[in-house]
């Protein structure tokens, strides 16, 4: 019978273990997601600036169009669909959210959270950017895109923490001439 309980507690603890682990892996690949999805949207959205303004050696984002485009992008990369809701076979449980910060020379910083205006407020270079979200801080030094993604809590089989950390990740394209 001892042989018998050993080997009943080393396999609970080892499927355990086993399920914690793939479990952890699934959720850290997909963090790298949400930061590689951050990434590109930031990259994107700096892709669309004011050519009027450009030519006279400003760079102004055009905040409509880079929107769109993000959007756009953040259903294919991370399977949610326009409303920012998981898809079927989606690896996300909660609405994702995202926040897109645009500076550039008209010097004036505007936040938008899900296509929605939140804030504009002046600012001059260099500026310290101070993300809502996260403990992602950097100095603003010329036109910059940065966006934040709150993909919230990942998918564990085991609720063994109550208070699980959403999976939050933030990147920044900075517009730099050559």
């Amino acid at each position: 019978m001892k042989i018998f309980t050993t080997t009943l507690a080393v396999i609970v603890l080892y499927t355990f273990t086993i399920t914690f682990t793939q479990d952890y892996r699934q959720a850290q690949r997909n963090s790298y997601r949400v930061k590689y999805a951050c990434e590109e949207l930031s990259a994107t959205a700096a892709t669309f600036y004011d050519r009027e303004k450009y030519s006279e050696g400003y760079t102004v984002f055009e905040t409509e169009q880079s929107l769109d485009a993000i959007k756009d992008q953040v259903t294919h990369l991370l399977s949610v669909d326009q409303n920012g809701s998981p898809i079927d076979n989606s690896y996300w449980l909660d609405k994702l959210d995202y926040m897109v910060y645009f500076y550039d020379d008209s010097l004036n910083m505007e936040v938008y959270r899900d296509r929605e205006f939140i804030s504009s407020k002046p600012f001059s270079y260099p500026y310290l950017h101070e993300d809502l979200w996260t403990e992602y801080n950097t100095i603003i030094t010329s036109p910059t895109v940065v966006v934040t993604i709150n993909a919230g809590n990942p998918r564990f089989r085991f609720n063994l923490f109550s208070d699980k950390p959403d999976i939050i990740r933030s990147a920044s394209h900075i517009w730099k001439e050559m």
